[in-house]
């Protein structure tokens, strides 16, 4: 009889811990996020500078994400634009994701289901890489690119 109840119990304080992870990373990420609004990544001291610009002396996709964010929070698109178009541009995606898989981790499946061909994510890969390599030519139009 203790076995089959803790069977049954199982799943449910299971599945309670599994919906309330969602909440209890938005309450982290809530300092963490006020932290950027506040403070300024080029401030030196508290954000660590891109490894794989400290390695390799190139900008990487991701280089000028967290001064992006920083200056999107403070309201000034345009600059964020500047510091990383491909960050601005992915945001309202990755916010809906974000968003997306808590309601349903904490209500359940009420969301429809988006299904991405294969197609569109290499695509996406490229254009990631092509970023990543033409933000690091020299040359007019894509040095603009650059952080």
């Amino acid at each position: 009889m203790m076995q089959l109840l803790a069977i049954t119990l199982a799943p449910s304080s299971g599945a309670f811990f599994h919906r309330w992870r969602f909440v209890a990373l938005a309450l982290a990420a809530t300092p963490c996020v006020v932290l950027l609004a506040v403070r300024n990544p080029e401030d030196p001291g508290l954000f660590p500078p891109c490894p794989f610009l400290a390695l390799t002396g190139y900008h990487c996709p991701g280089c000028g994400t967290l001064r992006a964010l920083h200056q999107l929070l403070n309201g000034h698109v345009l600059a964020g634009i500047d510091y990383n178009p491909l960050t601005v541009f992915f945001l309202p995606f990755l916010a809906y994701a974000f968003f997306a898989a808590m309601i349903v981790g904490i209500w359940g499946p009420r969301l429809p289901t988006v299904f991405i061909p294969a197609g569109w994510i290499w695509t996406l890969l490229v254009a990631v890489i092509a970023f990543g390599v033409l933000r690091n030519l020299p040359v007019f139009p894509f040095s603009l690119l650059a952080p």
